[in-house]
Formats: C-alpha cells, structure tokens, sequence
C-alpha cells in the first residue's frame, strides 16, 4: 500500500512502515548507486523478480540488509512504482542490468582475467560472471557462505578456495 506517498505493508498483522529514509546517510547513497547501476525502467513488468527479491540481490551485492519496505520506498524515491501497490511484494516495470556496483570487491576485479581459462577455475568465474545473485562487492567469507547456502558443488568450493590463495599470494 501507499500511504502519504510512502510505502505501507502490513503482512500477518505485523506492520512495516519503516522507510530508507531512516537509514545513515551512506546507507542510503549505498542503496540508491545500486538502484542507478542495476535498474532500468521498461514497458513490460519484470517477470520472476518483485521488492522482496531484489532487496536480497542488494544485500548480496553491497551486505545492506532492508526490509521489503525500506526497498520499496528507496525505489519510490529512485522513480519507480509499482505496478500494484496494494500486492505485499511489488512488482515494477523494469529489467535489471546486472551492472557490477563502482566498487567490486577487488577479488571480483582479479578473477575475471580467468573467465577464458578451460579449468575448474575457469569455470567457476564464468558461473560468478552470469550469477546475478554472486555477492561481488565481498571478501572470502561472504562469497564463501553464499556457495555453501545456494548448494554449489565441492568442485565449485575447491575452484573458488584455489582462485583466493592465488589473489592473496599476488596481492599480498
């Protein structure tokens, strides 16, 4: 819903009218770069993706965790509404450009150079380079726990743990 043209839920009796603009100023710029860098507007609504998912591809790419309704007022305030307000998790007539944030984690930078490379390793930064989700502004232990969460396989985990000793070893 949209209250005093903010966004208002209210899920099994609970209410969350808190708002970005309630978070620390970096906070919000953090949010707002990301919107800019992944979101563009279109005709058709964005099948497969609503609020509530794509605050989950923010929190994996800059670690900001919102709430469904702090990210949908940070896109009220970035230009786009919602096809139908009154739905719990909206929807918005956009396509996400999956642009790399300014700052990638200098790791995400480093492994791209073996994108061509036919190896485990290889492999493994293709998958990084086309998984929207892949947390690419974090270090090791981050990137780390998203591969145990989402089941990759241990050839997967082994490519990824042989790339980092290999980028601490040039950059250390």
């Amino acid at each position: 819903m949209i209250r005093n043209n903010r966004p208002y839920s209210i899920e099994n009796g609970y209410i969350d009218e808190t708002l970005i603009t309630e978070k620390d100023e970096a906070t919000i710029a953090a949010v707002s770069e990301w919107i800019k860098n992944n979101i563009r507007p279109a005709k058709k609504i964005l099948q497969g993706r609503t609020s509530y998912g794509m605050k989950h591809i923010l929190e994996h790419d800059t670690g900001i965790y919102l709430t469904n309704n702090e990210f949908k007022d940070a896109m009220m305030l970035a230009g786009y509404n919602p096809v139908s307000p009154n739905e719990l998790n909206w929807r918005y007539r956009i396509v996400l450009t999956r642009e790399l944030n300014e700052n990638p984690s200098p790791f995400f930078i480093w492994a791209k150079q073996w994108k061509k490379e036919a190896s485990p390793c290889g492999d493994f930064v293709r998958d990084m380079l086309h998984d929207f989700n892949f947390p690419t502004a974090a270090e090791h232990t981050v990137i780390l726990n998203y591969l145990r969460r989402i089941g990759a396989c241990c050839g997967a985990i082994k490519a990824f743990e042989e790339l980092w000793r290999v980028y601490e070893r040039k950059n250390n």
